[in-house]
C-alpha cells in the first residue's frame, strides 16, 4: 500500500489539501515552544505510517495542542481505500461515542438552569420509567429467572454514571441480557426507530442490576438524550446544536452531514482476520433515530475546540458553556473502578473516564481524562500539562486489538513529559 500523508505544517495546510483550509480552531504554535520537537513529531508520524502501511487502518488525523495552541495537526493515509482518497485534517468521522461527553455538558448546562437534577428520577421525565423491575436468575435453575421491583428509581446521576442497571459492557449471560434479545428480534433496527421509540422499548424491560450499583456501560446516554430533547422542547440535534456546537464555533459537527459535505465522511472499516480491512456502511443520512451515545459526525479540529473549552474550566473564547464547578463534577471520580479490560486504572466521572494513580494505568499524568468512540477516534485532556491531544480513525474498534490507540498514547505522552 503507498502511504499518502496529508500534514499541517506550522501554519498551513500541505500542498496535498488542494481545497481552501479550514478554520483554525486555535493558534498554531511551534511545536518545539509547545514541547513538541521535531524528532518527537517524527516518532507520532512514522508510528502511525507504519500502522497504515501494515494495512492495520487505513488512515488517521492526529492532534495535540497544548496551552491553547495547536503542536500538532497531521493526516496519513487514506479516508477511502476504495477511490484512494488521501485523509485531511478538515475530514468528517462518525464520532460514535464520543458523542457521550457532549451530551453530558448538554445535561449540565441544564443542571446550570435548574431545569435537572442528578438526583431527579429519569420518571419524572420519561413516565415509561416509573415501574421497573429487575431480572434475577435463580441460583441452580438455568435459564429461570424473576422479576424483582427496582428498590429505587433510575436518576440522572445513573444515566451519566452507566449505573443505570441496564444491560450493557462488560458483557454478561443474564435473564436481562437474554430476554433483551429476544425481544430485538421483533423491534426494528435502531436506524428504523426514532429516539422516543427506542426509549420506550427500552423502558418495557426488566434491568440487569439495581439501580445505582453495577456499571454497565450501554444505552443510558441515549436515554439522557431524549431527556434533553423532553426539558428543552427541541429534538436532540437542534438542542445540541444551540447549546453548544453554535456557541463554540463548532461548525462542523452535526447527526445529518449536508449534501455539500458528505464528500468529506470518511469511510469506516473492520479489521478481519485473513481478509484485512474490509469497508462497513456507513449510518444512514439523516438518521431517523438520533443517538446522544453514538451518531454524531464532526471534525478533528470541532472536537478539539469542545475539549478546549473543558481544558479551560468550560470557556473559550470569552464564551462560557459550562462553569469551572460543573467540569469539575464532570472531572471528579463517581465510579471508582471501570470494569472493562481496556481501561484499567480508570474511574469514571460523568461521561469521561479519568486516569488514577495507578501504575496499571496506560502512562500519563493522573487526573487525566477522556474517552473514545467505537470506530478508534480517541481523545485525552491532561490538566496539569495543559495538553489536549486526539487521533481520529474509522477502523472498528476491539477491545483486544489496542495497538493503534496504545501505540499514539504513548509516543504522545511520553514527548509531553
Amino acid at each position: 500500500m503507498r502511504l499518502v500523508p496529508c500534514a499541517v505544517g506550522l501554519f498551513a495546510l500541505c500542498a496535498a489539501c488542494t481545497t481552501a483550509p479550514p478554520v483554525q480552531p486555535l493558534p498554531m504554535e511551534r511545536p518545539a515552544m509547545g514541547g513538541l520537537s521535531t524528532a518527537q513529531r517524527t516518532r507520532i508520524a512514522t508510528f502511525l505510517e507504519r500502522m497504515q502501511q501494515e494495512g492495520k487502518v487505513a488512515g488517521t488525523v492526529a492532534l495535540v495542542a497544548r496551552r491553547g495552541r495547536i503542536v500538532l495537526l497531521s493526516a496519513h493515509g487514506f479516508a477511502d481505500l476504495e477511490s484512494r482518497r488521501a485523509i485531511r485534517v478538515d475530514d468528517l468521522f462518525h464520532l460514535q461515542s464520543m458523542s457521550k461527553p457532549i451530551a453530558t455538558v448538554a445535561a449540565l448546562q441544564l443542571m446550570e438552569r435548574g431545569l435537572l437534577r442528578l438526583s431527579d428520577p429519569v420518571a419524572r421525565f420519561l413516565p415509561a420509567f416509573s415501574d421497573l423491575r429487575v431480572a434475577v436468575d435463580r441460583p441452580g435453575s438455568p435459564g429461570q429467572y424473576e422479576l424483582v421491583a427496582a428498590l429505587r428509581p433510575i436518576t440522572i446521576g445513573d444515566l451519566l454514571t452507566h449505573r443505570a442497571g441496564f444491560v450493557g459492557l462488560p458483557p454478561r449471560d443474564t435473564a436481562a441480557a437474554r430476554l433483551q434479545r429476544e425481544a430485538a428480534k421483533a423491534l426494528p433496527p435502531h436506524q428504523a426507530d426514532t429516539l422516543d421509540q427506542y426509549v420506550t422499548h427500552l423502558a418495557a424491560l426488566p434491568l440487569d442490576a439495581q439501580p445505582g450499583t453495577d456499571f454497565r456501560y450501554g444505552p443510558a446516554t441515549i436515554v439522557l438524550g431524549r431527556i434533553i430533547e423532553v426539558i428543552t422542547g427541541q429534538t436532540l440535534d437542534v438542542a445540541l446544536h444551540e447549546q453548544i456546537f453554535r456557541p463554540l464555533g463548532m461548525t462542523d459537527t452535526f447527526f445529518t452531514v449536508p449534501e455539500a459535505k458528505r464528500g468529506r465522511v470518511v469511510s469506516p472499516y473492520a479489521l478481519r482476520p485473513g481478509r484485512g480491512l474490509v469497508r462497513v456502511p456507513l449510518d444512514p443520512m439523516p438518521p431517523r433515530f438520533l443517538s446522544a451515545a453514538g451518531n454524531l459526525y464532526g471534525t478533528p479540529t470541532d472536537y478539539l475546540r469542545f475539549c478546549q473549552m473543558l481544558l479551560n474550566g468550560g470557556e473559550l473564547d470569552s464564551v462560557r458553556i459550562l462553569s469551572r464547578q460543573s467540569v469539575e463534577l464532570m472531572t471528579t471520580p463517581q465510579v471508582h473502578s471501570i470494569p472493562l479490560p481496556f481501561l484499567p486504572g480508570h474511574a469514571f466521572g460523568l461521561g469521561v473516564a479519568i486516569r488514577k494513580d495507578d501504575p496499571a494505568a496506560w502512562p500519563g499524568t493522573p487526573g487525566t481524562y477522556g474517552w473514545s468512540g467505537g470506530y478508534n477516534t480517541y481523545f485525552r485532556i491532561d490538566p496539569r500539562e495543559q495538553v489536549v491531544f486526539a487521533l481520529f480513525a474509522q477502523l472498528v474498534f476491539s477491545p483486544v486489538e489496542l495497538e493503534l490507540q496504545r501505540g499514539f498514547h504513548d509516543i504522545v505522552v511520553q514527548a509531553l513529559h
